[in-house]
C-alpha cells in the first residue's frame, strides 16, 4: 500500500508554488502585508476614505480576500473597506504561531484592527468568516458597532439537517487520508466545491477556480489548511452579541440550510434575517449587487450613538506594513 501512494503522489502531486511568485499575481495595489512581531504576515486590503466609519470583511473556508471584491467597490466610496486573508487562507497562509483555532484567527483579526488603529468598526464575514466576527465580538464587544453575517458557520441549532459538503472538505476530515491533500490536490476538487457553494454552476469561472487553486497551493498552505479543519467545528454563543446585526442567507445554500439561518435570527437578540431567492452559500458572489444593497441599508440605519468613531489616517499604522509591490 505505501507504495502505491508513493507511485500515486509522484504521478498527481501538485507542487507547492512560490508565495512571492503568487503575490506578484493575486495582490495587486492596493494589498499590503501587515507583519506580525511572530513572523506571520498577513495579507490585507484597505480601502475608501480614510476617516470614514470602518467595515472590516472575512472570508469563508478555503477562500480569500478577494471573494469581498465586488462588495469593495461598491462600499469603499462612503466608507473604509478592510478585508484580509484570513490564516490558513489567501497570500497570509501558513502563520509562524500555526494557530488555525478560532481564538487564533481572533488573535490575528485583532492584531490587524490594533495596527490600523480602529476604534470601533462592523464586521462582516461569510461562512467561517461569519464565525470569526462573531467570536470577535464576542470577545472585543467594545470594538464592535455591528455585525454582518452572510451565511455564518459556527451556531448548530438542534435538529439541524446534513449539509452537502464539498468534496475537499470530506476528505480533510477524514483520518489517515487527509495529509495526501497536502501532495495530491487537483483542480477539479477546487471547482467541486465551488459549484456545491454557489446555486448556479454557470457562475463558477475558469478564473474563479484558478485563484482557489493557485492560493491553496502556496508553500505551506495545504497543511496550514488540514491543521485548520481539527477546528473547524468549533462553536460560538451567537446569544451574547447584543450589537445590531444583519444576517444574510442563500435561500439554496446547501452547506449551512437556510433553517440555521432562521434559528440565528432567532438566537440573536438584535438581528434581521435577509433570505435571497436563487442564491447560495456565496451570495455576494453570486450576486453582489443584491446583497450589498441591503448591507448599504444596514450600515445607514446605525444610530449615531452605535456609530463608527473617526480612524486615524492610515499612515498611523505601525511600520510593518509592507506595501505588496515591495513583498
Amino acid at each position: 500500500m505505501a507504495a502505491l501512494i508513493a507511485i500515486a503522489v509522484l504521478t498527481f502531486g501538485t507542487p507547492d508554488l512560490d508565495r512571492d511568485l503568487l503575490a506578484n499575481y493575486y495582490a495587486p495595489k492596493p494589498s499590503k502585508f501587515l507583519s506580525l512581531p511572530s513572523g506571520t504576515s498577513l495579507h490585507y486590503r484597505d480601502q475608501g476614505p480614510s476617516l470614514a466609519p470602518a467595515l472590516l470583511l472575512l472570508h469563508g473556508t478555503g477562500s480569500s480576500l478577494h471573494t469581498w471584491e465586488p462588495w469593495v467597490e461598491a462600499l469603499s466610496h462612503s466608507y473604509r473597506v478592510i478585508s484580509m486573508d484570513l490564516p490558513a487562507h489567501g497570500l497570509t497562509g501558513k502563520t509562524a504561531e500555526n494557530d488555525y483555532s478560532t481564538e487564533g484567527m481572533v488573535r490575528a483579526v485583532h492584531s490587524l484592527i490594533s495596527q490600523l488603529g480602529i476604534e470601533r468598526l462592523v464586521i462582516g464575514g461569510n461562512s467561517m468568516g461569519g464565525k470569526i466576527s462573531m467570536a470577535y465580538a464576542l470577545a472585543h464587544p467594545q470594538k464592535i458597532a455591528g455585525l454582518v453575517l452572510v451565511d455564518s458557520a459556527g451556531f448548530v441549532p438542534e435538529n439541524s439537517p446534513e449539509p452537502t459538503l464539498p468534496l475537499g472538505f470530506k476528505l480533510a476530515r477524514l483520518p489517515g487520508i487527509s495529509w495526501i491533500m497536502e501532495t495530491i490536490t487537483p483542480r477539479s476538487i477546487i471547482k467541486q466545491g465551488l459549484e456545491t457553494a454557489m446555486a448556479n454552476d454557470d457562475l463558477v469561472t475558469n478564473a474563479m477556480v484558478d485563484r482557489s487553486w493557485h492560493l491553496l497551493l502556496m508553500d505551506g498552505s495545504r497543511k496550514a489548511l488540514l491543521d485548520y479543519f481539527s477546528h473547524i467545528n468549533e462553536r460560538v454563543d451567537p446569544s451574547r452579541i447584543t450589537a445590531p446585526t444583519l444576517i444574510q442567507w442563500g435561500r439554496e445554500d446547501r452547506m449551512i440550510p437556510l433553517s440555521v439561518g432562521r434559528a440565528l435570527e432567532r438566537a440573536m437578540p438584535n438581528a434581521t434575517l435577509v433570505v435571497y431567492d436563487h442564491l447560495g452559500h456565496i451570495p455576494m458572489e453570486e450576486d453582489p449587487q443584491r446583497t450589498v444593497l441591503d448591507v448599504r441599508m444596514f450600515l445607514a440605519s446605525l444610530q449615531p450613538e452605535d456609530a463608527w468613531k473617526s480612524a486615524p489616517p492610515r499612515n498611523a499604522a505601525k511600520n510593518s506594513i509592507t506595501p505588496a509591490a515591495n513583498f
